[in-house]
């Protein structure tokens, strides 16, 4: 009789075992899935639902500072090395959806070259966190796209990525800067 009860209960085990495995895949699509999707999204946005407003008054000069860099050459990320910079912006405007800054000096070395910086302009958004600009430097145009990473110790650090060309020459290039205001 135990033998009839044992072979039972693993047939019935068995049978939910299937049952599971083949109703997962269609659990795993059905539209309540998405849920999960929400919530990353929710949890990105988190940092951001808290972050207070900056606030900076016309004529305050920001300064970015690299501490460590690299950069590429665009299209042959083999070519490679070091790269530093800095860059010193100024708030020429405050609006609701961020500040307007022009960019007023620095300079960044790329590939044994330093490119001094001779104008810009650059947004920079409501709450501190994302900087985004152009300007020239010599003959060199270049694009600019700051991500501030918060305080670290006595120092606010972001990154500052940099696309520069200067006529047949293109660079890459991301810079660990500290931020001073």
């Amino acid at each position: 009789m135990n033998a009839k009860k044992i072979a039972i209960a693993t047939t019935v085990g068995a049978f939910a075992v299937m049952a599971l495995l083949v109703a997962y895949p269609a659990i795993a699509a059905s539209p309540a899935a998405p849920q999960s999707s929400d919530l990353n999204q929710m949890l990105q946005r988190s940092a951001y639902m808290n972050a207070q407003r900056i606030q900076l008054s016309s004529g305050q000069t920001i300064t970015l500072t690299s501490v460590a860099g690299g950069y590429w050459v665009v299209g042959d990320r083999a070519s490679n090395g070091t790269a530093s910079g800095s860059m010193t912006l100024k708030v020429s405007g405050s609006l609701t959806g961020g500040y307007i800054l022009n960019v007023t000096g620095g300079a960044f070395e790329i590939n044994g070259t330093t490119y001094t910086i001779s104008s810009g302009t650059a947004e920079l958004g409501p709450y501190g966190v994302h900087l985004l600009g152009q300007g020239l430097a010599g003959t060199a145009q270049f694009l600019f796209l700051g991500r501030d990473l918060g305080r670290f110790g006595s120092a606010n650090y972001g990154v500052l990525r940099v696309d520069l060309k200067d006529g047949t020459s293109e660079f890459a290039a991301r810079l660990l800067v500290t931020v001073s205001a």
